[in-house]
This record gives structure tokens, sequence and C-alpha cells, in this order.
């Protein structure tokens, strides 16, 4: 049961992430739509974490690396989207992710897929892999979307340890978002100096918007690898690029070809594969 309602939080992150990465892209000052999702992830977990309390030790290793990490994609990702067309960037970061996440969690949580788990991780990353073939991306674009696909895999093996130490659901959950989101923050003071404060004021609609639906697709997504294998929980999330589609083609005016289509039903046989090997009943 517990496995089960991981997985539907998994699809809940599919279904958002596609979106707040949009809004970021679509932002005019990119590292200041980041600030704003950093200033609403701290002022949305500020109030709970006033009953919550201090982070236990077992969670605060897991927390130190998660906040790092995170960090460090987000620089990652918004120089991916300023180097390349949302439609190129977005399906190699996202693709790259589901394989080097079944290594980490095999090696840190001795989750061993099986031959039916792991085609279905392998056709999902083919298949969103396959959708930047053709577009036009330079090694410098290439080189950010990239780390960002493998810092991808490493915060959510990161992540899933951090949940799984912690003493419920909230506590992790929360002292996620308040020191991420104090990190992204005191970055963009430190990148912007003064002028930081007009910048986020420019961009304040985006920035607050994909604030709060990265706090619905992280927390989802939080949620799920407290309950399910991370190797399922990152596959599934990253079919999120079904939904970049058609945000693509019909807000961005990005052309979608044949091939694109014929990509998504690659996703989409690997999300089914996945499904009927993690909930057949072991033998």
């Amino acid at each position: 049961m517990s496995q089960s309602l991981g997985i539907g939080f998994a699809i809940i992150a599919a279904l958002t992430t596609a979106s707040s990465h949009a809004l970021l892209k679509a932002g005019e000052d990119q590292e200041a739509v980041r600030a704003l999702c950093g200033f609403t992830w701290a002022a949305a977990a500020a109030g709970p974490l006033i009953v919550l309390g201090w982070p236990t030790p077992a969670t605060q290793p897991w927390l130190v690396a998660a906040v790092v990490l995170h960090s460090i994609y987000s620089m990652a990702l918004t120089r991916s989207y300023t180097l390349n067309d949302f439609s190129v960037a977005f399906p190699i970061a996202r693709g790259t992710a589901p394989l080097v996440a079944v290594g980490g969690s095999a090696l840190l949580f001795a989750e061993i897929p099986s031959t039916g788990e792991l085609a279905g991780v392998v056709a999902i990353s083919a298949g969103i892999l396959s959708l930047s073939a053709g577009g036009r991306i330079g090694r410098a674009g290439m080189l950010a979307a990239l780390t960002a696909g493998v810092l991808t895999a490493a915060y959510t093996v990161v992540d899933a340890g951090g949940m799984r130490a912690s003493d419920g659901v909230l506590p992790f959950l929360c002292w996620f978002f308040f020191a991420t989101g104090i990190a992204l923050l005191v970055q963009f003071r430190i990148a912007a100096g003064p002028a930081a404060a007009a910048r986020m004021r420019r961009d304040l609609r985006p920035g607050i918007a994909a604030g709060l639906l990265a706090i619905v697709s992280f927390g989802s997504t939080l949620v799920a690898l407290r309950y399910a294998p991370v190797a399922v929980v990152s596959a599934l999330r990253e079919t999120c690029i079904l939904v970049s589609i058609l945000i693509a083609w019909l807000w961005m005016k990005e052309r979608v070809t044949r091939h694109s289509l014929t990509a998504a039903v690659l996703i989409a046989a690997g999300v089914l594969l996945l499904l009927l090997s993690h909930l057949s009943p072991s033998p």
C-alpha cells in the first residue's frame, strides 16, 4: 500500500514538474525567477518549522547534502535554459537522471531493480533523450544539460535518504524547502549585488508561480521517495517530458515533430512496463 502511495505522488510530480520548469524558462530574468522560487519555498516552510523544531541528527547530513546539490543543480539548469531551447535542454537533463539514479540507489540503498523495471527505466530515458535529437545545441549547452541531469540523479538519491531518515514526512520536507530556499536567495544576492531586489520585482509573478508549482512537484517527489524505490520514482517523475512537449508546442510555439510523438510513445511504453513490473505480485 505504501509503495502504491509513493507511485501516486511520483505521478503528481510528473504532471507538475514541466510546468514549473517552463515558468523558469519563460521568465525574462531566469536567475531572478530562481531566487523568487527560493523566497517562496522559505516563506511557505517557515511557519510549520516553528512547531516542528530543529532537524534531527539523523537527517542533518542528508539535509546539508541536499541543499548543496540542489543549489548547484539550480545554477546548472538555469545555465542550460539560457543556452538552449526548452524542447532540447529539458529532455537531456531529465532523460539522463533515471539511468544514473538506478546506480546510485543500488549502491546506497541496495535497491536492485527487476529486469522489467530496468527495461522500463531504459525505455523512458531513451525516449526522453531521443527528443533532443536534431535539436540545435552547442558543446556548452550540452555540458550544462548533462550536468543538470547527473545532479538531478544525485539529489534524488540524497533526498530519498533524508526522507527515509526523517521522523515523519514533514520534518525533512519543510527543512528542505526552507534551507534550500534561503540558499537560492543568498546565491542570487551575492551574484546580483544591490540590483537583486529590483530584478526580482520585475519577474515577481512568474517567480512566485514557479515557486508554488515547484513546492507541489518537489514535495510530491520527496514523499514518493520515502515510500517507493528511487529508480521507479525517478523514471516516473521524468515522464513530465510528455507535459513539456505540449507546453513547448502550445505556449512557447516550438516545433513538435512526428519524431517527438514517436518518442512520446516510447516513453509511455516504458511507463507501462515499469508500472506492470512494479505492481505485479512477487512469486
